[in-house]
């Protein structure tokens, strides 16, 4: 049987003061690539990315040029059979640009620009307001919708953001409604813990910056067919055209993302291998609370030790 390999891309990395120095140390692509963003947003992100101040680091406009680059830098670095032999490419939140870029939909300077269009059109949005989003794991996923509903009754903004696995969603809100459903999380035996830094992620509140978004986006016109099929991260389904591609990219500000259904999605296409790009380990870890999925090989380059293992391997 012919392997068929999927390509997965992280969602935005929340990142300390330190993070991914190996990987910058050891791979030229990264250096290369987080020059070339800086030169294409008018941004020092080398001077970001080296900071003491985590503040500064996770800043929207400077953080997701940031991931993108790293993401694509790392995605460069694989080994050309991973590359060349991807059937799907897929990524979660940030991460789907992130592959539109790797797939060929977007020029890599159009990505980090696209992105921190996005940030700066947020930040704005939602200046001074307490929104923002909340993972919670090992819960039960009919409870928390039932939550959901009820603060919304009690008139709280507050809606699904991506449904993770089995067991895990993020839900984005105002803060008092994600306070709320931490403790149910708590109360149930679950976890809930507060995301740092960004709005509230695929909900109905981002309606204006999606309106925004999508008049103000100027590298829209400059979209293109993915080389490799896209795995939609809404509704799971192959985005090949370039209309698809840029109404994915804007229809996500509002919508919810169900990320376990993309998985299983790929595994009913005949994907036999996930080549998972950091930074971030979110979807490494995020098979092992998809139960169709547990057992997939799955192989995760975040680390520059994982990119020198495989090219000493082959």
């Amino acid at each position: 049987m012919t392997q068929r390999t999927a390509v997965l891309f992280n969602p935005q990395v929340a990142m300390r003061p330190g993070d991914y120095r190996d990987l910058y140390e050891a791979l030229p692509r990264v250096r290369r690539r987080l020059e070339d963003a800086s030169e294409a947003i008018g941004a020092d992100l080398v001077g970001a990315f080296h900071s003491a101040d985590a503040d500064l680091v996770n800043q929207g406009p400077l953080i997701r040029p940031m991931s993108v680059a790293l993401g694509i830098a790392l995605y460069e670095s694989l080994p050309a059979r991973l590359r060349e032999g991807a059937a799907y490419m897929a990524g979660l939140s940030l991460g789907q640009i992130t592959a539109a870029a790797a797939a060929g939909a977007l020029e890599f300077a159009d990505a980090v620009r696209t992105v921190r269009t996005m940030a700066a059109i947020e930040e704005e949005v939602f200046a001074g307001r307490d929104y923002g989003s909340t993972f919670c794991y090992c819960v039960d996923l009919q409870a928390v919708h039932a939550k959901i509903g009820e603060l919304t009754g009690q008139g709280l903004e507050v809606a699904p953001c991506a449904v993770t696995g089995d067991d895990q969603m993020v839900v984005s809100g105002e803060g008092r409604a994600l306070t709320a459903v931490n403790e149910l999380a708590a109360e149930t035996g679950g976890v809930g813990v507060r995301i740092p830094h960004g709005p509230p992620g695929h909900s109905p509140m981002l309606a204006e910056a999606e309106r925004r978004f999508a008049a103000e986006w100027g590298q829209a016109d400059r979209v293109r067919a993915p080389g490799v099929p896209l795995i939609c991260n809404m509704d799971a389904h192959p985005l090949t055209t370039a209309q698809e591609v840029r109404e994915a990219l804007i229809t996500q500000y509002t919508r919810t993302v169900y990320w376990a259904e993309g998985i299983e999605r790929l595994l009913a296409l005949g994907t036999t291998r996930f080549v998972v790009v950091g930074p971030g380990h979110f979807i490494a870890k995020s098979f092992t609370f998809i139960s169709r999925a547990k057992g997939a090989d799955v192989v995760r380059f975040d680390q520059a030790s994982s990119f020198i293992r495989e090219m000493a391997e082959h």
